[in-house]
């Protein structure tokens, strides 16, 4: 299973998610505490003048009293009154704020639920209740969440828009890779990532047009060589010695196979109906009886195994050709259908190839003499299927089969 954390969009959304996060929780706090040293000094000046004006007129004590939402509270009615019981004290951040500026023997309580404060200043006989002093941090929870939930939309939307391009850059060139004609990438973004998407697709008009020309060179020329070998074949078949004949006609139509392979190769896939692969395997390869078979089939993929039919025959016919040529009878084609995914695999029993070579094998004009020589072949046949299974979002390996032979495996679907 592919991990959502292990891409260009998940790491940066990680990233910025918990850097918003921080800074948010980080900032919260200290205004929080910052709001708290605040509030303790206009608490600690308010008490001040309240304790002033008592002790100045009783008058002015009620009227200043009532401005700053004050009251003097015996401290036998406290408790009664609304001070959290005990009523002895309690310890917090703005309890420690008031007592660091206030007599020895003060005391200090807060009522977090509705933000007063309970004050004993110093050896005065009352209790001080002020209303209103601090407000609780949890009454601006909800706005704070809504601003972090917003900022980490805007995030995640930034985050995707940015990735965009490099994930349509990556798109592009997976395309190309597979010899799939992809159009131009649209290019957008930051100025790097416009340069890069305009370079990219420079590079691969520029090789999509020499690939274009090496194959219109590489189909003239194997079109250009059937002329000649028919007139070869004709001449050949009017020699009057059957050794030489045959020789010559036996040449003539390896010719006529490298010639075919060239233009296999040279020519691009063409639109064709789809066609059952099972089906197709059973129409053209399924003639054989017996354990003397040439060719085996094991079919298990059902209707739902379809290929371009053009592409299905290029597929097979080389593979078989190979098997044939390369390898050692009986070949096998194996069907399968797993979870939507379809599987592909020719198999010879032969002597395979060796472990060291089977990357050269892939690439387009290699032949490996030392394990499988042979004639009217120039090394193209497994080029030639990789690339159409890749052109039809396929995945193609090759490997030695463990009890002996060489086997091709395709795999198409999700």
């Amino acid at each position: 299973m592919r991990n959502p954390l292990n891409s260009l969009f998940g790491r940066l959304a990680t990233l910025t998610v918990s850097l918003i996060v921080a800074v948010h929780v980080t900032s919260l706090f200290l205004v929080d505490r910052e709001r708290g040293r605040i509030d303790a000094e206009h608490a600690r000046r308010g008490i001040l003048v309240a304790i002033q004006a008592r002790h100045d007129n009783g008058i002015t004590a009620s009227r200043v009293a009532a401005t700053l939402e004050i009251r003097f509270v015996e401290p036998a009615n406290a408790i009664a009154e609304g001070c959290p019981a005990p009523c002895t004290g309690s310890l917090g951040p703005i309890e420690g704020d008031l007592l660091r500026v206030m007599p020895l023997g003060s005391r200090v309580i807060s009522d977090h639920a509705t933000g007063s404060l309970w004050v004993r200043y110093g050896d005065e006989p009352y209790w001080i209740y002020m209303q209103n002093a601090n407000v609780p941090g949890y009454r601006f929870l909800g706005a704070s969440l809504i601003m972090l939930a917003l900022a980490v939309v805007v995030a995640l939307l930034a985050t995707w828009q940015f990735q965009q391009p490099l994930h349509r850059l990556a798109a592009a060139a997976r395309e190309f890779r597979i010899a799939r004609r992809a159009p131009p990438v649209r290019e957008k973004g930051p100025a790097e990532m416009r340069a890069l998407i305009g370079d990219f697709n420079q590079m691969m008009s520029e090789l999509a047009q020499s690939e274009q020309e090496r194959a219109v060179m590489l189909a003239g020329v194997a079109h250009d060589l059937r002329a000649p070998i028919t007139r070869m074949q004709v001449r050949a078949d009017m020699l009057p010695d059957t050794n030489t004949r045959t020789g010559f006609l036996q040449d003539a139509e390896s010719l006529s196979r490298i010639v075919t392979q060239f233009l296999d190769y040279a020519r691009d896939t063409v639109d064709s109906p789809p066609a059952n692969v099972d089906a197709h395997c059973r129409r053209h390869y399924g003639g054989g009886v017996g354990d003397e078979s040439l060719v085996r089939l094991h079919l298990g993929a059902g209707e739902a195994f379809c290929l371009p039919l053009v592409d299905l025959d290029r597929i097979l016919s080389n593979l078989i050709e190979n098997a044939m040529n390369y390898g050692e009878p009986p070949v096998e084609i194996t069907t399968t259908a797993r979870g939507g995914i379809h599987t592909l695999t020719v198999r010879d029993h032969g002597r395979g190839i060796p472990p060291d070579q089977l990357e050269r094998a892939l690439q387009p004009f290699v032949r490996l003499d030392a394990a499988r020589g042979g004639d009217a072949h120039c090394g193209l046949g497994l080029a030639i299927v990789r690339r159409l299974t890749r052109y039809n979002g396929g995945q193609f390996s090759c490997e030695n089969a463990a009890d002996g032979g060489f086997q091709v495996t395709m795999t198409f679907g999700s």
